[in-house]
């Protein structure tokens, strides 16, 4: 899930097959669905709000036009699903994270170069068929590295991966048993990443150093986290049906937190910081204001039975 520049429009996908853009203000979908042939895992959207990248269960990733909701590209070729997706700060890379552990750097252009397909992860000998699956990546703000959540049934991992030459530059390891999430600080000196005990860590990203301890609150596993647009913020969702906040520099947490009615998938900051949107399993997307916003927090929640309620037919965001 994500916003679209300006903040007035959210592009979601769902495990029933569709990639649906909706009106915040609203909750109306606009125009008709659009249709990979599996559940689109991967979504990213280009700096302009033209296009929307999506990869999924199908193998295939595309590139949709946000306008006419046609699919414009499609590149096929890959040998596991597409976990993860994410576009370089200048869009004219994207990296790809599947569930046979290669990470894909590639030209975002038609018949673009693969630059780099890595493999992230190594194949446990003693059990053959449990691959490593790539379940996050993310570029650095700067647009030279990639970083990416990788786990087998081996190892849990955090990589960070040069673009120029594809080396990897660090890895960092965690404990197995967490649903690995990464991002960047805004000025690329940190990464972040949920932790085992369902707590949030931030490390060096250039000598892969925990920075302080792992941040303590939540009760269930963390399922993701997200940056606020100015940097000063984390959002993080969890099976502990909330959404709390944390002070990116201290990692103290911010006490107000949004509390759901069943475990919490994916969050994401509007463009201005003022609001959160955020899905999981009751067919909803909800969005709401920060708590620190200066005017009284207010929520926007939809699930009317209609065609235009958000999530409509969903069994979760």
């Amino acid at each position: 899930m994500a916003y679209l520049p300006g903040g007035n429009r959210l592009v979601s996908s769902s495990v029933d097959n569709t990639i649906r853009i909706w009106d915040v203000e609203n909750g109306r979908q606009e125009g008709t669905s659009m249709k990979p042939e599996d559940f689109a895992r991967g979504l990213a959207v280009t700096r302009d709000g033209k296009r929307v990248l999506s990869g999924g269960d199908d193998k295939r990733v595309r590139l949709w036009d946000v306008e006419t909701h046609h699919a414009i590209g499609e590149s096929e070729g890959h040998t596991g699903g597409i976990w993860a997706i994410a576009l370089s700060p200048n869009d004219r890379l994207a990296a790809i994270g599947d569930t046979k552990g290669k990470l894909i750097i590639t030209e975002m252009k038609e018949d673009g170069e693969i630059i780099h397909s890595i493999q992230a992860g190594s194949m446990n000998s003693e059990c053959q068929r449990m691959f490593p699956v790539v379940r996050s990546v993310c570029f650095s703000p700067n647009g030279e590295k990639v970083a990416c959540a990788v786990t087998s049934a081996a190892s849990y991992t955090i990589q960070v991966y040069n673009i120029e030459s594809g080396e990897l530059d660090i890895s960092i390891q965690i404990p197995p048993g967490t649903f690995p999430c990464v991002i960047w600080s805004l000025d690329g000196n940190q990464l972040f990443s949920t932790y085992s005990n369902y707590t949030i860590c931030c490390w060096d990203s250039k000598t892969a150093a925990p920075i302080g301890v792992p941040w303590t609150g939540h009760t269930k596993t963390v399922t993701t986290l997200a940056l606020s647009p100015n940097g000063t913020k984390i959002a993080s969702a969890s099976c502990d049906r909330t959404i709390r906040f944390w002070d990116s520099h201290s990692g103290d947490p911010i006490k107000q937190l949004l509390q759901h009615e069943i475990d919490v998938w994916v969050v994401t900051f509007s463009p201005s910081g003022e609001f959160v949107a955020s899905g999981g399993g009751d067919n909803k997307i909800s969005i709401w204001r920060v708590p620190w916003w200066v005017n009284k927090q207010k929520q926007r929640f939809w699930n009317s039975p209609g065609p235009t309620a958000v999530g409509h037919y969903t069994d979760r965001v």
